[in-house]
């Protein structure tokens, strides 16, 4: 724990994160225009609704299938709260596309 706050205190001074863990591993929110809510994790699947851009969910799972990585979501905001379904990868930001974490031990993060 001692490293980590080291390490975030040190890529960016003075800054202290406010959510709790889990509450920041949970929230998404759709990036594209609109996004269709699917039954199953898959573009052939029936339409639950439609989210739109910026519309907030939470996640709940992913899993990849047919070329993409789909997230299973509950809509917290917009006209589809409160409905869960599956979202693909490419209309979603999730909480895991900010975070990148690089140990000494790992190579595929040194360059050169």
């Amino acid at each position: 724990m001692t490293a980590l706050s080291l390490t975030a205190t040190l890529a960016v001074p003075g800054l202290l994160l406010a959510a709790a863990p889990a509450e920041a591993a949970s929230g998404c929110y759709i990036t594209a225009s609109s996004a269709n809510i699917r039954s199953k994790a898959s573009a052939g699947s029936t339409s639950l609704g439609v989210a739109y851009k910026n519309n907030k969910c939470t996640e709940k799972s992913s899993t990849y299938a047919g070329g993409y990585t789909w997230y299973k979501v509950k809509m917290t905001t917009g006209n589809a709260k409160g409905k869960t379904g599956w979202v693909r990868d490419d209309l979603i930001h999730v909480p895991e596309d900010d975070v990148h974490t690089c140990i000494p031990e790992d190579t595929a993060c040194h360059t050169g």
